[in-house]
């Protein structure tokens, strides 16, 4: 938080001046839906307090974050939060939970010379009312106070999301809640974690302890530092969980199958077709994509996925589950005695029907514990389980056909949103070029597109300031197509805001890349 004690000094000392400061001198983002400039601005003073209109857990720490925010602009004094037991005096800014037809994550934001009201139907709402609110308080928009200014928001997309790779390279619990942080500051609401691959098993399973004991760790052989090992305990995802629900960003688990599946097959030698032996490996030591997957004709494996997704969906209350479902080859399968036996007693045609029964089979375990499959877009292939959602990565096409067919689709597709790759291949602009929603769709199917997602794979940069280097800024330019109404945005007028975003950044602690150097 930027330490604003000489720009509050101005305000106390300086009377407010009656001019406004129009929308296109402010550096919000995302833009929100409407923005009405007025006359005049709000100056907090050390009689200003945060009133909340209901006495709950969620707003009660919402209220002290925004007076934690409003303390370093009033160093005098830190304002008090009123709970909902009191009358709401004059100077104060209100946080009012009430109906709205904005959705649940809208929220308007009222801001006059006597007061603020933010109002929403929901905590979430209220929590980017708020956020929006702390860009307003940025001493770059004025040295006035606060502008005037009534703003009516609601986000374009529900899935905001940004996909984290903690396999191939572990991430620390302290690198995703700074990263959480940094979503909930763009509206950004699911963040992904990609907690198994061949380079690791990154969660703790109890009834499969090998997974985190043998397959979370690199063998020594390949001096990999000690931070890209690792795993987390079921309680450490459970206070991430936690955390992350107080800034509305929801952890959607993958746990990655049939394919990619190297760290289960060195642990527990009876799942594959072939007995082995296996071992892990750093990404670039070896295959990037291995033959060998999980055998579809052993009930063995299905029991494994559903004792493990059992004590998955214990741990992490999102609607959706990842299954991955990606780069699976089908080698094994195909001289896989009992593979072949599978295919031919469920009247299957080929290998590829055989992962849609296996992903069917995954599904119905899904089902039992009320959640949602959703899964990389090759789970497209041989027919999509019934009620299984859809990420697409491979160009837009099978997103499209997904979306046609009637099931949901996150579009995250490798042209535009896979912030591993080189700012020379996806610059900000280039990523803010991206329309999620396919042309030659009809409204009805538009609706089944129901968000976009940015992607980090850990295999080449593998360091904390690296990571944020390869997601900021652009990462911006995927939070603003998420959320603003496309016909409302520009890339000239983004690129001012997203400029203006990048000093506060860095007092978060990110080193973005700087893109404007040839």
């Amino acid at each position: 938080m930027i330490r604003r004690t000489a720009f509050i000094t101005i305000w106390i000392m300086t009377a407010l001046i009656s001019f406004t400061v129009y929308s296109e001198d402010l550096s919000l983002l995302p833009w929100p839906m409407e923005v009405q400039s007025q006359t005049g601005f709000y100056a907090p003073s050390i009689h200003t307090s945060v009133y909340i209109s209901e006495d709950t857990e969620a707003l009660r720490w919402l209220g002290g974050r925004l007076c934690d925010m409003l303390a370093s602009a009033i160093p005098e004094q830190k304002p008090k939060l009123l709970e909902a037991s009191q009358a709401a005096p004059k100077d104060a800014i209100v946080l009012r939970m009430m109906p709205s037809s904005l959705g649940d994550e809208g929220y308007t934001l009222d801001v006059t010379e006597q007061g603020i009201q933010i109002q929403a139907p929901t905590p979430a709402g209220l929590l980017y009312g708020v956020q929006t609110l702390g860009q307003l308080l940025q001493p770059t928009v004025s040295p006035h106070g606060i502008p005037c200014v009534r703003i009516k928001d609601q986000p374009r997309f529900q899935w905001r999301g940004l996909m984290l790779d903690c396999s191939r390279t572990f991430q620390s619990l302290d690198y995703l809640r700074k990263t959480i942080d940094r979503m909930a500051m763009y509206k950004m609401n699911v963040l992904h974690l990609h907690l198994t691959d061949d380079q690791g098993w990154r969660l703790e399973i109890k009834r499969y302890p090998e997974l985190t004991r043998k397959g979370a760790r690199f063998p020594e052989k390949y001096k990999q530092p000690d931070a890209y090992h690792g795993f987390y305990t079921q309680e450490d995802m459970r206070a991430l969980v936690k955390y992350g629900q107080q800034r509305n960003v929801t952890i959607v688990p993958e746990i990655e199958l049939p394919g990619h599946s190297l760290a289960i097959l060195s642990c527990y030698p009876e799942l594959p077709c072939t007995g082995g032996p296996f071992e892990i490996y750093p990404f670039f030591e070896g295959d990037h994509i291995t033959r060998d997957i999980a055998c579809a004709g052993n009930e063995k494996t299905f029991e494994f996925f559903e004792n493990v997704f059992s004590e998955v969906v214990a741990v992490f209350p999102s609607a959706f589950i990842h299954i991955g479902g990606d780069e699976a080859p089908k080698d094994r399968w195909e001289a896989c005695s009992k593979c072949q036996a599978r295919i031919k007693e469920e009247g299957l045609k080929n290998t590829h029907e055989l992962q849609s029964y296996f992903v069917k089979r995954i599904e119905d375990i899904l089902t039992k514990h009320n959640r949602r499959l959703i899964g990389w877009d090759e789970i497209l292939e041989g027919g999509l389980a019934p009620n299984a959602s859809v990420m697409n990565w491979r160009g837009v096409e099978n997103g499209k056909a997904a979306a046609s067919m009637g099931h949901d689709v996150v579009m995250s597709p490798t042209t535009h949103c896979y912030f591993d790759y080189t700012y020379e291949r996806i610059s900000s602009e280039h990523a803010y070029s991206f329309n999620p929603i396919p042309e030659g769709l009809s409204d009805a199917q538009k609706k089944h597109i129901i968000g976009i997602q940015a992607n980090f794979w850990s295999h080449i940069d593998r360091t904390p300031a690296r990571t944020d280097a390869q997601l900021f800024p652009r990462l911006l330019a995927i939070a603003e197509r998420a959320w603003s109404p496309k016909e409302q945005t520009s890339w000239p007028d983004f690129y001012r805001r997203q400029q203006q975003q990048i000093p506060i950044l860095q007092v978060s602690g990110v080193v973005s890349y700087d893109e404007t150097k040839p």
